[in-house]
């Protein structure tokens, strides 16, 4: 099974695995990682290869980053270059997430293409030209 890191900003990537969790049940192999105030990004960089170890069981790990070039983004990279069987994915969201949940017993690249689907079609503009009432629905 293809392990899981989420790294993100103040509490984001442990608010993105519980909201997960609820909706998908509790996840084994996936690790979240708060980015803290105040932290740098060699000391989370040492906590990201830690994470992998928890999750890889060889079958490789999907690093999954909150913001294109933020320092969660820049640390998961430096790790990312250092290790084979690594795939990062920046914009993470809970589509996206909840995508890849179920599919991580296929090869680790098709477990980033489905990242990659998930997040972007989560992803709406939604406008509504009229308003529909449909009785017995909440």
């Amino acid at each position: 099974m293809v392990g899981v890191v989420i790294v993100a900003h103040g509490c984001f990537a442990s608010a993105l695995l519980t909201t997960a969790e609820q909706i998908a049940g509790k996840q084994e192999q996936v690790i979240s990682l708060d980015f803290a105030i105040g932290e740098n990004t060699a000391d989370l960089q040492l906590r990201i290869k830690e994470a992998i170890r928890g999750v890889d069981t060889g079958q490789g790990a999907i690093i999954l980053v909150d913001l294109l070039g933020g320092s969660p983004y820049h640390a998961a990279a430096i790790v990312t270059m250092q290790q084979p069987g690594i795939e990062m994915i920046s914009g993470v969201n809970v589509s996206m997430l909840l995508e890849i949940l179920p599919v991580r017993n296929d090869k680790l690249m098709n477990v980033a293409s489905a990242a990659l689907k998930g997040g972007h079609d989560g992803i709406r503009d939604l406008v509504f030209n009229e308003v529909t009432i449909v009785e017995g629905r909440d």
